[in-house]
């Protein structure tokens, strides 16, 4: 559901009441009536419609400026063309006509401020504040206008308009009077506001196409090019379907990356998953070829390392996993470490169980790399550090015992 409120001169602060209609998806009108803004049914955004006698619409030549300084400068350029002082005009840019001018479109900033605070307080997801005029349908050529016998608005080309009032079935409007001496449309198109509008009579050579067809806010299309006075400081916060057009590209980007990224990564384990299934298959054989083909194997190059070592056992050779080679290396690698106390050793199985006691902390990273560089395999157990020593309670294996 969407709401819409139409917002007239008249409105003041949250006491005010204004009109509002609530709409289905279709554009259908399911409701509407007139109250205050906290009184308004609740719906997942809001629309408002701005009186014509509250949006001037003007033209001017902008310079170059960025965008968060052309919201600075744009009151300015209206300096000398609009009475109202510049510090209270909340200026807002739209189309660019084919003369290179730009229309402009200025209301009061205290007031526009007021309204939306209300709204916010009254919990309405005010996203557009649109000039009523922006919604009149103009044809290529024409003016259109709204009218009820004695005011209205009117809407022209690029979204200019303005509001008409002091006229009469007789008597044309200042403002459209000027508006035609100055240039002069193909045809005015007359909307109708009320019931009993009859055709003017207005004297003017420009023909007056009167085809009695209704305007009503709450029923008229909104075009989505149309001016959001929502704009600068007044902007609403972006949706992430408003930010997706912009997003869209860098996201694809990503994904597709991602995508490669996967595939090359898949590829890879693939490639090495087969290697390690061949390498197995090769040692499983190999294992099988040496000691009988109905050998059982779960872990071939444990295997392969045990029974070695039982050979050379049985042959009278020693193997790395032995006592003797186990303590030697394991001498030979802590030789150069200051200040080491051997506390406790036993040997079972191919382990060596050593319990070393180091002077200071900072030794410790030397052990392991002095083991590592001598081929041991090293497994601290248990450890224990006091104010000035270190107790290591390790494991070392190597070769057939790992």
């Amino acid at each position: 559901m969407k709401l819409r409120i139409h917002l007239s001169a008249n409105w003041q602060d949250a006491a005010s009441n204004c009109g509002w209609a609530l709409l289905d998806d279709d554009g259908n009108v399911n409701d509407s009536g007139t109250g205050t803004l906290a009184s308004m049914p609740q719906a997942d955004e809001a629309v408002t419609i701005i009186a014509a006698d509250r949006v001037l619409s003007t033209t001017a030549a902008l310079p170059k400026l960025k965008r968060n300084k052309l919201e600075t400068a744009l009151p300015f350029v209206l300096e000398e063309s609009v009475l109202d002082d510049i510090s209270e005009m909340h200026v807002t840019p739209g189309n660019k006509l084919p003369d290179g001018r730009t229309v402009l479109y200025v209301v009061n900033k205290s007031w526009l401020a007021r309204f939306l605070a209300a709204s916010t307080t009254a919990k309405l997801h005010v996203r557009r504040i649109v000039p009523e005029y922006c919604m009149l349908p103009v044809r290529d050529g024409e003016w259109s206008v709204a009218w009820d016998g004695t005011q209205g608005f009117m809407a022209m080309a690029g979204y200019l308009g303005g509001a008409l009032d002091g006229g009469s079935d007789t008597c044309i409007p200042v403002a459209l009077h000027l508006r035609l001496e100055q240039t002069a449309p193909a045809a005015l198109r007359l909307f109708t506001l009320t019931s009993d509008v009859e055709t003017p009579s207005w004297g003017i050579k420009v023909p007056v196409l009167f085809e009695r067809q209704h305007f009503d806010w709450r029923k008229a299309d909104v075009p989505a090019d149309a001016p959001n006075l929502m704009w600068g400081k007044f902007a609403p916060p972006p949706r992430i379907n408003e930010l997706w057009p912009k997003l869209r590209p860098a996201l694809l980007v990503a994904l597709l990356l991602l995508g490669v990224e996967i595939a090359l990564t898949n590829l890879e384990w693939a490639v090495l998953a087969n290697e390690k299934h061949q390498l197995t298959v090769a040692m499983t054989d190999t294992f099988r070829e040496t000691f009988g083909a109905d050998a059982i194997v779960v872990d071939a190059p444990l295997q392969m390392r045990r029974n070695v070592a039982s050979l050379r056992h049985a042959a009278g050779v020693a193997d790395d996993a032995d006592f003797l080679p186990l303590l030697e290396k394991f001498s030979a690698a802590t030789d150069d470490i200051s200040e080491r106390t051997v506390n406790t050793i036993r040997y079972e199985a191919g382990k060596l169980d050593v319990e070393l006691r180091l002077s200071g902390t900072n030794n410790s990273d030397l052990l392991r790399q002095r083991l590592a560089e001598s081929g041991l395999y090293m497994q601290v157990t248990n450890s224990q550090i006091t104010s000035d020593s270190l107790t290591l309670q390790l494991r070392l294996t190597a070769g057939g015992a790992r």
